[in-house]
């Protein structure tokens, strides 16, 4: 064997490492891609675990059981915190809806969709808030969409576009 033909057998050898390097990289890269969105729902389940938490909270539950039956029923003070606790809800929510983990469980086709029509036919303050205060903060227009129409269908009507941050805007 001469020269040539060992730089040539060295360069298919080379070639070959070089190959199952990159294949085992890009298994690597998908493990880790695996793993981050693993730890993203495990940390958004937490978080909505520990909202979810606060409706146990001997002052806050009876306040949110009050809110969630009917948001008018509140006092001033209690509707604020309702609201920061709607809010916490909902921010959530909206980031595994931005992430595109919808489905993932169970055969859903949208999970936040099965939590509004749950939320909202449960508990018709959850829809208040949402119509009066929650669309505002709702920046993903695909989420609006999909929780305006679970309002239409829970309510039995269109959600009234003129409340923006709990101001009910007139006419002038």
């Amino acid at each position: 064997m001469d020269w040539d033909q060992l730089a040539t057998l060295a360069q298919l050898v080379t070639g070959a490492a070089t190959l199952g390097v990159a294949v085992l990289l890009v298994s690597q890269l998908r493990q880790q891609h695996r793993d981050s969105e693993r730890e993203v729902l495990y940390t958004a389940n937490r978080d909505l675990q520990d909202v979810i938490g606060r409706t146990l909270d001997g002052h806050f539950g009876p306040i949110w059981h009050r809110g969630a039956a009917d948001f008018d029923s509140l006092n001033p003070e209690e509707q604020t915190q309702f609201r920061r606790w709607c809010e916490m809800a909902m921010t959530t929510q909206g980031v595994n809806f931005r992430a595109g983990h919808e489905g993932l469980d169970r055969g859903i086709a949208s999970r936040a969709k099965a939590q509004a029509v749950g939320a909202m036919t449960q508990w018709p303050g959850v829809a208040t808030y949402y119509e009066r205060y929650g669309r505002s903060h709702t920046y993903d227009p695909n989420l609006r969409a999909l929780l305006d129409s679970v309002f239409c269908e829970t309510q039995d009507r269109d959600v009234d576009m003129s409340w923006h941050w709990g101001v009910k805007e007139t006419a002038s």
